[in-house]
């Protein structure tokens, strides 16, 4: 960072501080609509069944419909990029490929579910999040820290899990939106009753021109269109038993520079689930079986003809039992089984599928104002390795708005098709990549301010880089971190903070003598800085947004290490009812139009103005 950035930076932390300490006498008159906003907030990401998040003895951020609204989003990666420890890294803007970085880890070290479905490829081990519509989301359940002893394979740095919308029966909306960049979108959703069941169906529809996403000779726009439909639904067969089922389907094309210069894209996730509750010997038991698929299909262009095709099918299968044994004691047993099969890609693999096998047990108990939690799981994967994974964790309730939590968790991350069969480049002895966490945080409320502290370290071995060539187990990666956030109602609306410093350190590089060196992983700040302001004005619901990312480093094919510079970002939003069933909304991004790279040699968008109008009944 240099002299200049860094001011800058220290100036905003510091009218930040001014604005919180003249808050202060504005916090009392807010209490009541503080008391209001305390409501229970239900999950199901960290432990696999329903639980309050205050009861969880995890890191978790929870974004609802309400916050999705009061933002406009454009892509996912919007709501993605303000939370903590999270870097995000883009090709170019909207509908052209991403990676996500949490905590430190690499990008493929994140689960990412779809109501349940894992949705990562099994080629590469990336997941395709900017083909997802917000309009199609409910919420989103972020748990940041390791949880592969629950769910397996990839939760080394958190889970991201994506619930589709839910409408009412016989509630509908329909939208529209234009914006820079001839961008265009239509929406529209509906709630259907059929007796004692409720099925939602959502749409959307979205193309732009796009810009030029890579610096270079070719300077023409890039474009994108997109289609998203969400189908979800539930039905209760008897007081004990109910199904539920949902769809997830996104298809479109992009543009992009270079001798492939597009791609037609096809995913798609869907998903049956059995829900039965039972009583034995006065145990109250909740019974879940699941029957899955998630399928993403790349076929690579060079002007408008194919030149092959990376399809991964995932057939998936689960059963999880909860048993509450006591008022204080859970205990969870499940089984997943998935199976890969990549013999729809056009590059020929050694191996076309690989079976998965994971079982785990899952107890929470709690005394008192103690809560203690431990997980454990056994993998086997098909011709790879067999892994054990476990979670334990303390919490304890020091008094009504004060905890302190103490977790240290075991992941793993199986090596993808890619890495041990991709031709010229596949190593089929490879093992997993390992890691070791460890983490304490703080939630209290300091002046009706709500606070949080956490600080972690991991430790991943065995990570897979290329050597000679060839894919290899070799790295070795420790990663430092903290997370300070605060939430506050002052000055006649909500302030959002978050501050997050990652040093995450690559400890087997070289330099150029030959000597061992530490280097921060590429694409990663060690400096996050979020803050969001949402007020109402006349009648105009105002989201206000600042982003500070430091800067970071690249590497480049035949070039070796680059530097990125920071940046600094400012969003906007406005909400407006201008009736009982129409709302207008309009968003700006990169409001200051600054120039920046989140990867190296690829643009970003500059300043861009959208506004939409939507129809509710």
């Amino acid at each position: 960072m240099n002299i200049k950035q860094n001011n800058f930076f220290k100036k905003s932390l510091l009218s930040l501080a001014v604005a919180g300490a003249m808050s202060t006498a504005f916090i009392a008159s807010a209490n009541a609509e503080n008391s209001a906003k305390d409501i229970e907030i239900l999950t199901v990401t960290a432990t696999r069944t329903q639980l309050n998040i205050d009861d969880t003895l995890t890191s978790q951020v929870v974004i609802t419909r309400a916050d999705i609204e009061l933002a406009n989003p454009i892509s996912l990666l919007d709501l993605l990029s303000t939370v903590p420890s999270i870097d995000i890294a883009t090709n170019g803007g909207r509908g052209q490929n991403s990676s996500i970085f949490m905590r430190g880890t690499n990008s493929d070290h994140t689960l990412v579910l779809i109501d349940g479905v894992r949705v990562s490829s099994a080629t590469s081990g990336g997941t395709s999040l900017n083909t997802i519509s917000p309009e199609m989301i409910e919420r989103i359940e972020i748990v940041q820290g390791p949880r592969a002893a629950l769910w397996g394979s990839d939760a080394i740095g958190g889970v991201i899990q994506i619930f589709t919308r839910q409408l009412s029966a016989g509630e509908l909306f329909a939208g529209a939106s234009y914006g820079s960049d001839n961008f265009t979108k239509f929406n529209a959703g509906a709630g259907i009753s059929h007796g004692d069941g409720q099925t939602t169906i959502t749409i959307s529809k979205e193309e732009s021109d796009g810009y030029d996403v890579q610096e270079g000779d070719e300077t023409d726009d890039d474009g994108y269109d997109f289609t998203s439909v969400a189908i979800r639904g539930q039905q209760k067969v008897s007081e004990d038993f109910s199904l539920e089922w949902m769809l997830s389907s996104d298809s479109g094309d992009n543009e992009y520079d270079g001798y492939y210069n597009g791609s037609d894209i096809k995913n798609h996730a869907w998903l049956l689930r059995a829900n039965y509750a039972s009583n034995i010997n006065g145990v109250n038991n909740n019974t879940v079986f699941s029957v899955g698929q998630n399928r993403d299909s790349t076929d690579s262009l060079s002007d408008g003809q194919s030149q092959g095709v990376f399809e991964t099918r995932r057939n998936q299968y689960s059963i999880v039992n909860s048993s509450q044994l006591s008022a204080d004691l859970q205990i969870n047993l499940g089984v997943d089984y998935y199976q890969d099969d990549v013999s729809k890609s056009t590059t020929v693999y050694d191996k076309e599928e690989r079976d998965t096998t994971g079982v785990f047990a899952h107890a929470l108990y709690t005394e008192n104002d103690w809560t203690f939690e431990a997980t454990v799981r056994h993998d086997n994967v098909e011709d790879v390795n067999s892994e054990n994974t476990y979670n334990v964790g303390v919490g304890q309730k020091i008094d009504q708005d004060t905890r302190i939590v103490l977790n240290y968790g075991t992941g793993f991350k199986v090596p993808t098709y890619n890495d041990l069969f991709y031709p010229g480049f596949g190593t089929p002895t490879l093992n997993s990549e390992l890691s070791e966490t460890a983490e304490l945080f703080l939630e209290t409320k300091i002046y009706d301010v709500n606070t949080s502290v956490s600080l972690y370290r991991s430790k991943i071995d065995d990570l897979i880089g290329r050597r000679d060539g060839a894919a290899a187990n070799f790295e070795k990666v420790e990663i430092n971190g903290i997370e300070i956030s605060a939430n506050y109602l002052a000055l006649g609306g909500t302030h959002d903070v978050n501050i997050s410093y990652t040093d995450a350190e690559d400890q087997s590089s070289t330099t150029s003598t030959g000597e061992l060196g530490y280097e921060q992983l590429i694409r990663r700040a060690k400096e996050k800085f979020n803050y969001k302001f949402v007020t109402t004005i006349s009648e105009v619901d105002v989201y206000a947004e600042y982003q500070f990312v430091g800067s970071r480093t690249d590497d480049v094919y035949g070039i070796g290490k680059v530097d990125l510079s920071s940046y600094q970002l400012i969003n906007l939003g406005l909400n407006y009812d201008v009736s009982n069933n129409f709302s207008v909304s309009s968003r700006v991004t990169n409001l200051l139009d600054k120039e920046y790279q989140t990867a190296s040699s690829y643009n970003s968008q500059e300043r861009a103005f959208y506004v939409g109008i939507t129809y509710k009944n």
